[in-house]
């Protein structure tokens, strides 16, 4: 029995690292979007109208990430500072006051 949970396990094992590894088109592992390799070829075939539209995209999407990272700052900071506050009314209850 032993043997066997082995063997499923060394061929389910670079099954699970071979599904691990593999990225969506364009998804970097951060989640976030990255430019593919051949993008200044990709903006070179669009009409002028168009290149208007995807820089403007884009320049929203650096602004939703920016305001995501901040956000998230921001929770952090938060998160932390009432964590603090709580380990100090845990240390102050275990002291006795």
């Amino acid at each position: 029995m032993k043997s066997i949970r082995t063997i499923i396990l060394c061929g389910l094992l670079p099954l699970a690292l071979a599904a691990g590894s593999v990225q969506a088109q364009g998804i970097g592992r951060a989640g976030t979007y990255v430019m593919p390799p051949n993008y200044s070829m990709m903006m070179d075939k669009l009409t002028p109208e168009q290149r208007t539209q995807a820089i403007g995209i884009q320049q929203k999407m650096m602004q939703m990430e920016m305001e995501y990272q901040d956000t998230m700052a921001q929770m952090e900071m938060k998160h932390s500072h009432e964590m603090m506050a709580m380990q100090n009314q845990l240390l102050d209850l275990f002291k006795g006051r």
